[in-house]
Parts: C-alpha cells; structure tokens; sequence
C-alpha cells in the first residue's frame, strides 16, 4: 500500500515533535507526581485503550504464551528502560538526558554484534566511537570535578544510561520472542504487562505513599496527559505507519532528531542551558548516531526498534 502524500510527511514530523517532547512532559508531570507512579499510570491507560481498540477492531485474541514476551518487553523496555528515565529526568536536564538516550542505534548494534555476530561496517564503528566518545565527553565533569561546571549526579546519568542499554537489549530479545499476531495486541499486553511492573517497583521504592493528591498540580496533569495520548498512543501509530511506508534512514532519523526536540523544549520550558563543552559533546553524539543511520546494519537495527518514548 502507498503511502498518502500528506501523511506520510505528517507521520514523520509526529514521530520528531511527539517523542522529542517527551522528555518535556515526563519532567513536568514528575513535578508533583512521583515518577514511578506516573509512569504505571501512563502505561496502564495507555495499554487499556489500545487493548480495547485490538478487541474493537477484531484483532488476534491474546495467548498465554504471548504474555511471556509481553513481560520480558514491559520489564526491560518499560520498568527498566522508560520509568527509569523519567526518574532519573527528576535530577538531569531534559536535553543531556535525550542525547544519552539517543545512542540507542550504538547500543543495539555493539550487542549485536557481540551477542548474533553481526556485521559492523567501517562508518558504523566510527559511529560507535563518536557516539560513545561524546558520551564520555559529556559525562566527564561529573566524574573528574564533581565541582566543575556542568558537572552532573553521576548516579543519575549512570541510570540514563542504563535505561538506554536496557532498552536496546530488550529491543533485540523481543524481536527474537514469539508475541501476540497483533501489533496493537501485543503493544497493549508490553503497555499493560510494563504498567504492573512498574507498580510494584513503585511500591518497593515507597513512591505510592509519596502520592499528594491535593498537590498534584495541572501541569503534571498535563504532562501525563500528552505523554498517554501522544507519546504512548499518536507518537506510536505514527511511528509504526513511517515504517511500513518510510525508507529505513528517514524511518530512524527519530534516533537524532527527539535530542535536538528535547533541547529546544527544555531551554523553552525549563530555562536550561547547554555550556560550550556539552554542545561539542552533544553535536559529536548526534555525528555518531547519523553515522549509525547510514545504510548498513545499525541503521536496520534502529529503525526496528520500538518506541523510546
């Protein structure tokens, strides 16, 4: 099937600006709403509706043997990977948290390699090193100088950085899991399984009895919000529609262009700032990332990945 002229254009500029932002909308609805139960919140609604759209549009019922996939993809995409980022964006700047999430291409390609043999060509692995590289450069203050400027919770970046990890292994065993027939099936039973998952964690770290009902303000009200209806659902069918109709490489520009959305936004809303060191780092991991989109296996690896955010 073709793609429609205006849609397609529209589909991509969704991906761009609905999961650029958030990254935005994880920190605002933090603010007043502790971030694992935002985030159990966000993936159980979410998970619901699509749920009820799979059974609305007569889509393959649920095995028991799909939930098997459903939870290895919740635990590690979602419990590991996505609530662990809007915690950690509780402490980090918006924009140095996207950009240490945007190596996602980076990591999938090295596990790829280490774990299936993959093959690397030569602009990948000078995109790995970039990418990596800017990495270091950019966490370099907070591990030599915890006084220098821009120096950052090494905890905290560290977390980042796991939830991206996390997040690109459990993309590369998810494709290898047998799940449910159904995309929007499937992605509901991640949502939901993701959802339970993160509650409990929620409740092992004490946010549940964090939660001030009186205080939660509009704002984080909003920001959850967006994040349900057009991180989790609009953000998503946009993506899944740019890549049944989308070159590879126009497919994964995502993977490099949500940093620059989420720059843009946290200087907007937040009133961040980038110093002169962690621009040169950031341009110098964006380098690496449009290294990894080139065609060649990393790119083929991105664009398969589900949603960041």
């Amino acid at each position: 099937m073709r793609a429609a002229p205006v849609l397609l254009p529209l589909s991509v500029a969704a991906v761009w600006i609905f999961w650029g932002s958030t990254y935005a909308g994880m920190r605002l609805a933090g603010e007043t709403i502790p971030p694992l139960v935002m985030a159990s919140v966000r993936f159980l609604i979410a998970g619901g509706v699509l749920w009820i759209a799979a059974d609305l549009t007569g889509r393959a019922r649920a095995r028991r043997e799909d939930w098997r996939a459903a939870f290895v993809g919740g635990a590690m995409l979602l419990m590991i990977g996505n609530a662990t980022t809007a915690w950690a964006l509780q402490y980090l700047p918006t924009g140095i948290t996207a950009l240490l999430l945007s190596l996602t291409p980076v990591w999938m390609a090295l596990f790829d390699f280490m774990l299936y043999r993959g093959r690397l060509t030569w602009t990948a692995g000078l995109g790995m090193v970039l990418g990596l590289g800017g990495v270091a450069m950019l966490i370099a203050p907070s591990l030599l100088d915890r006084g220098a400027i821009g120096a950052m919770p090494v905890l905290w970046v560290a977390l980042a950085i796991l939830s991206n990890v996390s997040w690109s292994l459990g993309s590369m065993l998810q494709r290898r899991l047998e799940g449910a027939r159904s995309l929007i099936r499937s992605t509901a039973m991640q949502m939901l399984a993701g959802g339970v998952l993160i509650a409990g964690e929620s409740i092992l770290f004490g946010q549940v009895g964090l939660v001030r009902w009186s205080e939660i303000s509009p704002a984080s009200i909003g920001g959850l919000a967006w994040l349900i209806v057009f991180g989790s659902l609009v953000g998503y069918l946009a993506f899944l529609y740019v890549i049944r109709h989308a070159p590879t490489a126009l497919a994964s520009t995502y993977a490099y262009v949500n940093p620059l959305i989420a720059i843009i936004l946290g200087m907007l809303l937040f009133g961040e700032r980038l110093t002169a060191a962690e621009v040169v780092a950031g341009a110098t991991i964006l380098v690496g990332v449009a290294l990894m989109m080139l065609p060649n296996r990393g790119a083929a690896l991105a664009a398969e990945a589900p949603a960041p955010e």
